[in-house]
């Protein structure tokens, strides 16, 4: 028997996942923020010549224009109206006599810090107010959104109000506040016997000062009240409000006048961190049926469950092109090989830097888009109703590594309508529910009703002690557990014990 080989070449193919040049530049790239991303924009048209900047804005001029411009009606612009040069400088003169010019060498942390350390406070209010006060921006108003410094293992919302109140009060009064209107409420709640019509505009109304003409804001008051008293469930009781004439309504808009709406203004400006949203969520109106929603808008499920709205802030970049100058002397003839070759590369490049500037900017969007999809409630109830959602599930969402999108939680922003976050603000962790508020802890989803996040926890937590009086507090671990699971939380006892330490709550022994 004889035996025969014979050889044969089989050619296999295998899919080998490998970054290209783009995608390599990109990760640098996602993990800039804005300004740093601009700065590195500059640098490379700099040193490429084929790269022009086709637009861009001025970051600095146009940081606070949408503040300013949604408050332009009732701050500088509401004092100088229906005033001549000379009141507006008797205006200018009271005020500060009322109130104690500003060290201008003085930061404004430094000048709100030295009076806030005066105060005693417990260790955990003195930290989160410090925290506090390094939040504003140049005009004494939050950069991130109040909440987003509170640790609910040292913190409760009592403690966050407590430190808000305290710094809003300090000199100069109305800063550490969300807006200028804010910022107006308090400064005018802090003086001596502010007329009620003041207070009646500052408190969500006002936009009636619109134009500030007494007539004309008696008018709004009226039919404002007038609509909410048809209303069929409004609880609401502006009797006081019948009281208003044209002479009170008058007086109260020259007090509003003489209050400052940027109370920080005057100090040296604070060397922090220039931080400016990326992303921005708004919600509007539930899209109907027959509406088919862009890709960029979330729709929300249930009774009144609204659609958000997601941007990026493209704008905040400046846009590259390659130079059509530098196309044209590509075409020209007397060049020679290795110039040609030379302005080539130059292009290629450019374009790849191009390309990644894009693959950035929608690897950003794209994340917001699921962050939103997945913490829906959050942007529709606001605080306290985060879910489990870890950087790893977006990662498996969009199947890329979970060091991409640490890249891109990295250093960003969004806006919502409860304030600026930082993006890594909605990766939370999870914990397992039981079936009955009690029993032993289900280590798999299967077993268990749900899983729901410690920040959830601690919150609910926080509201229910918060809620009790100094002798009510001292409930065991299993009748907090009741108190939980009638929330919705069904949690074992022993998990509400370690949550409980966290919080600086002692048991009902030590209690």
């Amino acid at each position: 028997m004889s035996l025969n080989f014979s050889q044969t070449q089989k050619a296999s193919q295998k899919q080998v996942q490998k970054l290209n040049q783009v995608q390599i530049q990109s990760l640098k790239y996602l993990a800039m923020n804005s300004f740093d991303l601009r700065n590195e924009i500059y640098e490379e048209v700099e040193k490429n010549p084929s790269l022009e900047i086709s637009s861009d804005i001025d970051v600095s001029d146009n940081f606070y224009s949408a503040e300013k411009k949604h408050s332009e009606h009732f701050s500088d612009n509401t004092r100088m109206s229906n005033a001549s040069g000379a009141a507006q400088a008797k205006t200018e003169a009271f005020q500060e006599i009322l109130e104690s010019k500003a060290d201008t060498s003085e930061t404004l942390s430094e000048h709100l810090l030295s009076q806030f350390e005066l105060i005693a406070l417990p260790e955990n209010q003195n930290e989160l107010g410090k925290k506090l006060i390094h939040n504003l921006d140049k005009n004494g108003f939050h950069l991130l959104a109040p909440v987003s410094f509170l640790n609910y293992e040292t913190d409760s919302e009592e403690d966050l109000n407590k430190c808000l109140s305290i710094i809003q009060n300090l000199e100069p009064c109305g800063c550490c506040c969300k807006n200028v209107e804010e910022s107006l409420l308090i400064q005018a709640k802090a003086k001596n016997n502010p007329p009620a019509a003041a207070l009646f505009i500052l408190d969500g109304h006002i936009d009636f000062l619109d134009p500030p003409v007494a007539s004309k804001v008696l008018k709004r008051i009226r039919d404002f009240v007038k609509e909410e008293k048809e209303k069929a469930f409004s609880n609401e009781n502006f009797a006081f409000t019948e009281k208003f004439d044209e002479e009170q309504i008058q007086h109260a808009i020259k007090f509003i006048q003489s209050l400052d709406p940027y109370p920080a203004r005057e100090f040296t400006p604070d060397e922090n961190s220039f931080v400016v949203p990326e992303i921005f969520v708004k919600k509007i109106p539930l899209l109907k049926d027959n509406i088919v929603p862009e890709f960029d808008i979330i729709s929300g499920t249930g009774e009144g469950a609204h659609s958000f709205v997601i941007q990026t802030a493209s704008g905040l970049l400046p846009e590259v092109t390659i130079s059509k100058d530098y196309r044209e002397l590509l075409k020209a003839k007397n060049l020679s090989s290795e110039e040609r070759s030379t302005m080539e590369k130059l292009v290629i490049d450019g374009k790849a830097f191009i390309e990644s500037l894009k693959y950035r900017n929608n690897s950003v969007f794209t994340a917001a888009v699921e962050i939103v999809k997945a913490q829906i409630d959050f942007f529709e109830k606001g605080p306290g109703n985060l879910v489990p959602f870890r950087q790893k599930d977006l990662a498996e969402i969009l199947g890329v590594h979970e060091t991409t999108i640490s890249r891109i939680a990295n250093s960003k922003y969004l806006e919502c309508e409860w304030g600026l976050f930082p993006l890594k603000y909605f990766f939370v962790n999870g914990i397992a529910q039981t079936k009955t508020a009690g029993t032993s802890d289900c280590s798999t989803k299967e077993n268990n009703a749900g899983i729901v996040s410690k920040d959830r926890i601690l919150f609910e937590m926080q509201a229910i002690l918060s809620s009790l009086s100094n002798s009510e507090k001292q409930l065991s671990d299993q009748k907090l557990a009741d108190l939980l699971a009638q929330r919705g939380i069904k949690i074992a006892r022993r998990t509400v014990a370690k949550y409980r330490s966290q919080i600086g709550v002692k048991s009902s022994y030590d209690r």
